[in-house]
This record gives structure tokens, sequence and C-alpha cells, in this order.
């Protein structure tokens, strides 16, 4: 691979591969083989060892071991080699992940054994490196997050005149959509995870963000780029402590204070709305053009997206865009007309044609 003389960039599909997966593959392989690796007189990793067969490890090793040790295979000749700054996200993503995850489960030890070999006194560590894990996974967050700056479709699957949500969602993509967001209140979650797993694998496939309307628990199912919360929903603090630290929340806000609130607590995206009369959704609080204006006095333009929604058409597009949007949200201007694509297109036309 060439440089072009700056640093090495390549996709999350490689990052995937860095030392620190390599190390705890090999970490698991030796833990895993200890019942057969381990010397006679050893007294710990005997210990260790009957512990790993009592946990079933070993037996579950044998199963999966052929695919672990291809993977450990593939990934040794990368050691250490170094893929530019982005793969630093990947780097301490991982560790931070893995780091928290052992301070949460030290409360797990046996007390006995605690009070045995004196307990450390761990207070306030998992919380710190629950920051640095967030920190990590800002740079994910801040990309996705970008492409509200255009066009961001909600695809509600009762809001698509009976046509399949996912080739709706395809066709406002081909439009021009960068961003979509799956909002489904109908049904159960179970019933709509297949919907919501067809969008993510669209979106990946495409490089189009895709959020999850109120459930952290479908957003994290399905690996979606972020979670969209309203007032009503989770608080946005929870809300981040709930999703991956690489997913991010946005959120919805009819007052400027309530925006102003948003922006202090770190949404990733502010949601200004309904800018106009719309029927796609009840018991919307009106905002318009002008407390949009008021937000975009309040947040800064390098701050998250500034996004308007609620009621927005290709006439009324270059109107939210001069109030200060970045991005405009719409639901049925794209989901029910006759054709998206062109729909789709029609509103980029007159939001870029404004803010230009």
């Amino acid at each position: 691979m060439t440089t072009q003389g700056g640093p090495l960039f390549v996709g999350p599909e490689f990052h995937r591969t860095q030392n620190y997966l390599l190390t705890g593959l090999r970490l698991l392989r030796g833990d895993a083989n200890l019942p057969k690796t381990v010397k006679p007189g050893d007294e710990l990793n005997n210990r260790m060892a009957q512990t790993v067969q009592a946990m079933g490890i070993e037996a579950a090793y044998d199963e999966v071991s052929e695919t672990i040790e291809h993977a450990i295979a593939e990934l040794e000749p990368l050691a250490g080699f170094f893929a530019g700054p982005t793969a630093m996200d990947v780097r301490f993503l991982s560790v931070t992940g893995a780091l928290r995850a052992l301070a949460e489960t030290t409360d797990l030890l046996p007390a006995e054994l605690m009070r045995e070999l004196g307990r450390p006194n761990l207070a306030g560590l998992s919380d710190a490196l629950r920051h640095m894990n967030l920190a990590a996974g800002a740079g994910y967050r801040h990309r996705a997050a970008e492409r509200l700056r255009g066009l961001y479709v909600i695809v509600d699957p009762e809001l698509t005149n009976g046509r399949d949500p996912a080739e709706v969602a395809q066709q406002a993509i081909a439009g021009g959509a960068t961003a979509l967001q799956l909002r489904d209140k109908a049904r159960d979650k179970g019933d709509g995870l297949p919907l919501a797993q067809r969008l993510a694998d669209l979106c990946r496939r495409e490089g189009v963000t895709l959020i999850v309307n109120d459930h952290a628990d479908l957003a994290a199912a399905v690996g979606a780029d972020g979670l969209h919360v309203g007032q009503h929903d989770l608080p946005l603090a929870v809300a981040q402590s709930v999703v991956r630290p690489w997913q991010f929340v946005g959120t919805s806000n009819a007052l400027a204070e309530e925006a102003t609130a948003s922006y202090e607590g770190g949404a990733s995206y502010i949601a200004v709305g309904r800018m106009f009369e719309t029927t796609s959704k009840a018991n919307t609080r009106p905002a318009g053009p002008e407390t949009l204006a008021r937000v975009r006095e309040l947040v800064p333009a390098g701050g998250p997206p500034l996004v308007g929604i609620g009621g927005i058409t290709a006439d009324n597009a270059g109107e939210v865009a001069r109030a200060g949007a970045d991005g405009i949200a719409v639901i049925s201007a794209v989901t029910q007309a006759d054709d998206p694509r062109a729909a789709a297109a029609a509103l980029l036309e007159a939001f870029a044609s404004a803010k230009a």
C-alpha cells in the first residue's frame, strides 16, 4: 500500500485485525489449553486449569478452535502494523473497553478470596475507564453524525404507502439521503428487528448513517450508528450510558432551552421542530424557523449538526436552510412520495441551493 506522502487510512474491517485482538486471542488460547499443557507440581496453574474445565471453557474452545487458530495465523503477520490515526480509535476502544469490563467485574470475585489476598481499592476506576472508553469512540460518533448535514430521512413502516420500507429507504439513499432513521412505534421490538437489521446492512453497504428511534437495545442489537431520543424518552445522559461507546445520541427539541440543554449535555446532533404543520406525527409541539434561528445563535457552526424537522417539503426547505439548519429531517415528503428517489433529490436540491 502507498500513503501518498501521508498517513495510511483503511476501513474498519482492517482495524478489527489490530494487535489487541491478536493478543486477546493468544491469551484465550493459552487459558483454554491449560488443562492440556499444565505441568505437575504447578499448583497455581493446576487450580486455574481445573476452573477452566469446570466452566466449560476447554470444551467450548475445542468447538471453535479451528476458527480462532485461523484468525491468529491471519493476524500474526500484521502484528505491530500501524494504519494511521483512525487505527488509534480502535486501539483505545479495545483497550479501554477491556479494562472497563475488568474493573466492573472485580465485585464478582469471591469475597473470601479478596479478604485473603487483601482486596484492592478500585473505587471510581470503572467510571474513569468508562470516560476513557467514550473518548475513544468520539471519532466514530463524530464521523457518523456529520452525515446529518444534508438530507436525513425517517423511515416509518406505517408511512410508506404499503411499500417495503427497506426498498423505500434504498430509493431515498439513491436520491441523496446520507442518514436514515428507523421509527417503528407500532410493533414490538422483536417483530421490528428484521427490518432494523435490513436497514443496518443497507446503510453499511451504502456508507449511510443509521439511527434508531427510542430503543437503545435495538440500536445496540443491529449495530446502528446512533440513537434518537425525544423529551419523554430516556434522558440524554442515561441514553449515552446505555449505547455502545461508538454510537451517538441525538435529541428532539421544540424550545431553545431544550436545545441548549442537549448541546451542553453532549448530544451528537440537535433536531429542532416541528418546523411546519405535519400529519406524520401526532402531538408535536410547534417550533418554527424562528426557534431554529434562536438555537443557531446558541449552537456554534462547528458544533453538532443542527437539523430542522417537521412538515418540511421542497417548497419550504429553503426557509429552514436560511434559519441556520445544517440538515433537514423528513418523513412523508419522501417515504409517501410516488417516487421517493426524485422527492429526496428535490428536497436536497432546494435545501442545498438555499444554503449556498
